[in-house]
């Protein structure tokens, strides 16, 4: 669970790029965000957003400005996501897109329709619901920036449940959020071990659009159940076509 990616920037993985969901076509991802609600499934609605504390982590962009690039979170090696009917792979790192289009809160920028990369948790991030609870703030707010959609009004957690990804015990954290501007959107942040058994924590940051151009939700499961060791780790793969 990303800044904008201005379309054509996409394989600049290395520089830090987190997903976005239909956010723009550069990565910026960051630290999961202190402070963030942790909501639980089937609680009592929508919530307003807390307003992040000025110039931290999460603190929206001012306006007409891009999203910060914050520092510390890198696109996670040895690890595949599948490509999807319709969907493309980046062939730098571990990062699938869907339905380019430009941004409704800036049209000079490309978003997402939907997107979904895995990245490197901070090392003190805890289990993986701990690492899940609080990225998921941070990746909405990155994903669905108020610079590309005016900022996000609201969110309900949706879901939040163990799960599994390669194998691996993994938890869940999906948000329905309500931007300033249209489109609204899923959000979903799981986290999980590396696969290799290095004990390294990683999450895997999904974001779909909500309109009738963007993936089914049910396509946001399958990009979950579709990660896989790359044969070798050498970071190489092809990716699986599915």
């Amino acid at each position: 669970m990303r800044g904008p990616l201005v379309a054509g920037v996409v394989g600049a993985l290395v520089l830090v790029a987190a997903l976005v969901v239909s956010a723009v076509l550069t990565f910026a991802i960051g630290p999961g965000v202190s402070g963030v609600p942790r909501d639980e499934a089937g609680g009592a609605g929508p919530s307003s957003e807390p307003t992040p504390p000025e110039g931290g982590p999460g603190a929206p962009e001012e306006d007409g400005g891009t999203p910060g690039k914050p520092e510390g979170d890198v696109p996670a090696t040895g690890v595949d996501l599948p490509v999807l009917d319709g969907w493309e792979r980046d062939p730098f790192g571990p990062l699938v897109t869907t339905g380019e289009y430009k941004c409704p809160g800036s049209k000079a920028e490309s978003c997402l329709r939907g997107s979904s990369m895995i990245i490197v948790a901070p090392t003190d991030t805890g289990d993986t619901e701990d690492a899940a609870r609080n990225d998921i703030g941070r990746h909405a707010k990155l994903a669905y920036s108020k610079g590309t959609y005016g900022g996000i009004k609201s969110h309900e957690a949706v879901t939040s449940e163990k799960t599994s990804v390669a194998g691996q015990d993994a938890y869940r954290v999906r948000w329905k959020i309500v931007n300033r501007t249209k489109p609204d959107a899923y959000v979903e942040s799981v986290a999980f071990t590396h696969p290799d058994g290095s004990g390294e924590m990683l999450v895997l940051r999904t974001g779909f659009d909500i309109a009738e151009s963007a993936p089914p939700l049910s396509d946001m499961d399958k990009l979950a159940e579709g990660v896989t060791e790359e044969s070798g780790g050498t970071g190489d793969s092809p990716g699986q076509d599915v």
